[in-house]
């Protein structure tokens, strides 16, 4: 179940202390029976702090990565980690003072506009050089 508007949220919060208390909210809204189907150790028992954020993000990370059960569980294990990675870059760019950045897959990350291109060649007809080298299937 994907949770209340959380990526919004994230992406509105102006300091440290506002992501804290949204990770806070969100932890408190998860049923205990979901809570208690984790694995062991792949649950934040306190968040006081950005340094509390990223550790537990990469715990989770670790637990996701090794996880070899339940579908459902997993859906829970993977819906916690990418929360706690949108956390962690929000209280990253907040902290770098970027505080006004997009959130994390905002359209408008880029400060130059994106062209599209087939094979090296943009839309319009003009050529721009390949990033990557030509297969035998594309000659």
């Amino acid at each position: 179940m994907v949770r209340h508007r959380w990526r919004t949220h994230l992406k509105n919060a102006t300091s440290e202390a506002a992501v804290i208390q949204l990770v806070r909210t969100y932890l408190a809204e998860w049923p205990s029976d979901e809570v208690a189907s984790l694995p062991v150790d792949a649950w934040p028992t306190s968040i006081r702090s950005r340094g509390d954020i990223m550790s537990w993000m990469f715990r989770i990370g670790d637990a996701h990565s090794k996880f070899k059960g339940d579908s459902a569980v997993l859906a829970r294990l993977q819906e916690l980690l990418l929360f706690l990675t949108h956390a962690a870059v929000r209280v990253t760019q907040i902290g770098a003072g970027m505080s006004d950045a997009p959130a994390v897959n905002d359209a408008g990350n880029s400060a130059a506009p994106q062209r599209s291109t087939v094979n090296g060649i943009e839309k319009n007809g003009h050529e721009k050089k390949k990033d990557k080298p030509v297969t035998d299937e594309e000659q």
